[in-house]
């Protein structure tokens, strides 16, 4: 004989088991695998993510001109004996063509992300110092870059409305570096400008290498390096072989899309080397 506490316990043993199910099937049906991690405790929250790691390499001088093309260039400018002045093509050459004249340099970026889900990159903003520490000489020059992403096939890296800017107090924008000589860097060259700037999703913790070349503006790079240079044509003149010291610091800033938190900058650098030019 079955007792009546027994009989009206049964309702509630099948809603209880009714809820199992429920919450089986949700957790296990296609689209809702993120909800499926939150709830067996494998995913991060989205209030747990922590900003990527970022680090670069010094800027490193990948072209430049001679410094034979360089003296025949500066030699007929910066001698102000018209006698030594003739001499500038004679001993040095002739002044080239300005394409001769180009400088490009290049740094590779490595951004990790720590974090169990995507993050999107959005902007690298990079700065230089070149004759770093050196008054009356040094020159700042900043680039903001857009990533692309494999969807937009015409993006070829310039600013996107809001780029290279966080309200962050203690990341570096493009507003720290209103001092740039306009143009001293030029922007992306090469195939940095195709395949690099699509690479803009971090996976899972995974990491993405970006292998950035920039080149220098042809007429701002030669006012700098004029300021330097006249002691080197001299030696020139007189059948020297001087070879041309820049010291250059580079430092910048990746901007990302972290979930929960929104536009965030994570900094880079300073990174301090010498170019040679021979």
């Amino acid at each position: 004989m079955v007792s009546h506490s027994t009989v009206w316990a049964k309702p509630w043993l099948f809603a209880g088991l009714r809820l199992a199910l429920l919450t089986l099937v949700i957790s296990t049906a296609p689209g809702c695998a993120l909800l499926n991690q939150f709830m067996s405790g494998g995913a991060q929250g989205v209030a747990n993510l922590i900003a990527p790691n970022v680090n670069a390499t010094p800027l490193r001088l990948a072209r430049a001109p001679s410094m034979m093309a360089l003296g025949a260039y500066y030699c007929p400018q910066v001698i102000t004996d018209p006698i030594a002045r003739m001499g500038c093509a004679v001993v040095i050459g002739p002044p080239p063509p300005r394409e001769q004249l180009v400088f490009e340099f290049a740094t590779t970026v490595t951004v990790q992300n720590p974090n169990n889900v995507p993050i999107p990159a959005l902007d690298v903003l990079l700065a230089m110092k070149m004759f770093q520490g050196q008054p009356g000489t040094e020159s700042l020059g900043a680039v903001c870059v857009s990533m692309c992403g494999a969807q937009d096939p015409t993006c070829n890296g310039q600013p996107k409305p809001g780029a290279c800017t966080s309200n962050q107090p203690t990341i570096r924008t493009m507003r720290d570096f209103v001092a740039a000589v306009p143009g001293l860097i030029a922007g992306l060259v090469g195939a940095a400008i195709s395949g690099e700037l699509r690479k803009s999703q971090i996976a899972a913790r995974g990491n993405v290498v970006l292998n950035l070349n920039f080149g220098l503006g042809i007429d701002q790079a030669l006012r700098v390096i004029q300021k330097v240079v006249p002691q080197l044509v001299q030696s020139q003149l007189q059948r020297g072989r001087p070879s041309l010291i820049i010291p250059v610091s580079g430092e910048g800033t990746v901007f990302v899309n972290l979930p929960g938190s929104g536009r965030i900058g994570v900094g880079f650098g300073p990174l301090s080397t010498n170019w040679q030019v021979l």
